[in-house]
């Protein structure tokens, strides 16, 4: 935070308006009654009344949202900032990137705990490289835009996270960790090279005043992915798992199924306790199972990424605008820490200088 106030540039809305109390309720509800109808229609059934209901509320409720938004003297997020294709297109690069990231890494968890028999430590260290790829490959990316632009950044990028996402499906039982962590390092290698461009387009697409609304969306953008990649991609590999282990093992006992039929963990758990060779089946039924809807998600991911990777080389400007001016105004909204000490200090110099040469006219 220090550093933070030392360095950044401080920027204010010179036209700031009320708080949109209204648009914030409508977007959190409808979010929220989206994101459970997707995540609860494994257990309860996609032709459930609740899961039904959820989503026609979440509909209604979003499409409430844009309506107040776009009628609103003061709305929470100006709907017109999405005809500039550079602010949608990135918008949309940034969400599928989070869909298939936070997707993802929610089965690798799980595969490293209960396939490889990791612990939750040894599995969270065993990702980290992940984190330093991207640590170590967003600063080049970030000086490759300038070169080659961000159409063909973001677009290479999401194609090469694709890539790995594709390799990982393809993930056997008889896999191991160096598997994973060749499709990590893909996987961080081609994200690092996206998400870089495509923030600065958000940020950039906007005037300086309104950069808090572009650093809500950009933050906003990834959140609604991740949550959106996690709950579908979840869907897909709890449908499938949960109707596979039902059809193999439906003669046991209702509570051991159920276990079973909630996750590869519960399935693992019951089979210990059953032990013999229908336990070390269940298990290892559990385990294949898992692999296989895993690898069906991740090929889902893997669409997905490549989805905005066209949509990248489509629609997002390579290179910003350039607007006679635009820089001028940039430059005289943005007003850096330290600006009105600055000024004061001035304003005494020429105080003082004017106060010298009126005695000196006085003198004279």
């Amino acid at each position: 935070m220090i550093v933070g106030r030392l360095i950044v540039p401080n920027s204010r809305d010179l036209d700031a308006q009320a708080l949109d109390p209204v648009g914030a309720g409508l977007s959190v509800i409808g979010l929220v009654t989206l994101v459970y109808g997707i995540i609860e229609a494994p257990g309860k059934g996609w032709t459930s009344g609740t899961i039904i209901g959820s989503l026609l509320v979440a509909a209604v409720v979003l499409t409430a949202f844009v309506l107040w938004e776009l009628h609103s003297d003061h709305p929470m997020l100006n709907v017109q900032f999405f005809k500039n294709p550079r602010f949608t297109a990135a918008n949309m690069s940034i969400t599928l990137v989070f869909f298939a990231l936070f997707g993802s890494i929610f089965f690798l968890t799980q595969y490293l705990q209960f396939v490889l028999g990791y612990t939750a430590l040894q599995a969270g260290l065993r990702l980290t490289p992940m984190a330093l790829v991207l640590m170590i490959v967003s600063p080049v990316a970030g000086q490759l835009v300038a070169k080659v632009g961000t159409k063909a950044m973001v677009a290479l990028g999401m194609a090469i996270g694709a890539s790995g996402l594709w390799y990982l499906a393809q993930t056997t039982p008889a896999s191991g960790y160096w598997h994973v962590l060749g499709g990590l390092v893909i996987i961080a290698v081609g994200l690092s090279m996206s998400m870089v461009p495509a923030t600065e387009s958000i940020m950039g697409s906007l005037p300086p005043g309104k950069a808090g609304v572009g650093s809500a969306m950009n933050d906003t953008t990834r959140e609604v992915g991740g949550a959106l990649g996690v709950a579908i991609l979840g869907s897909v590999l709890a449908s499938h798992y949960t109707a596979t282990i039902g059809k193999a093992f439906g003669s046991l006992p209702g509570p051991a199924i159920a276990a079973a039929k909630s996750s590869v963990g519960g399935a693992i758990q019951v089979g210990q306790q059953i032990g013999g060779q229908v336990g070390q089946a269940l298990v290892a039924t559990a385990k294949s199972t898992f692999i296989t809807a895993m690898g069906s998600s991740l090929e889902i991911a893997a669409v997905v990424a490549l989805g905005g990777s066209v949509i990248s080389a489509l629609w997002l400007p390579n290179r910003p605008p350039q607007v006679a001016g635009h820089e001028a105004a940039r430059d005289a909204e943005l007003e850096p820490i330290g600006t009105e000490i600055a000024t004061v200090e001035e304003l005494a110099a020429e105080e003082l200088m004017a106060e010298q040469l009126a005695a000196e006219g006085a003198e004279a």
